[in-house]
């Protein structure tokens, strides 16, 4: 069973495996609303509710960890 993480504000939400991340930080450093950052070399998503949906955090993710949601 994986370790899922999830976060949600308004229309947004995320999913992070912690599983399959590696904490490679590609994902804070390709955000351009500043949502997620590194904590204990895994990715937190605190700032969700700045994410601007623009899916770049999903497509950089080495591991393909993150699953980002719109409008559920």
């Amino acid at each position: 069973m994986s370790n899922i993480k999830k976060w949600k504000d308004g229309e947004n939400f995320v999913e992070i495996d912690l599983d399959l991340c590696i904490g490679s930080g590609d994902c804070t450093n390709v955000c351009p609303a500043n949502v997620y950052e590194l904590v204990d070399s895994k990715v937190n998503a605190d700032n969700i509710g700045e994410c601007i949906s623009c899916g770049a955090c999903q497509d950089v993710c080495p591991k393909k960890a993150i699953l980002n949601h719109w409008a559920w």
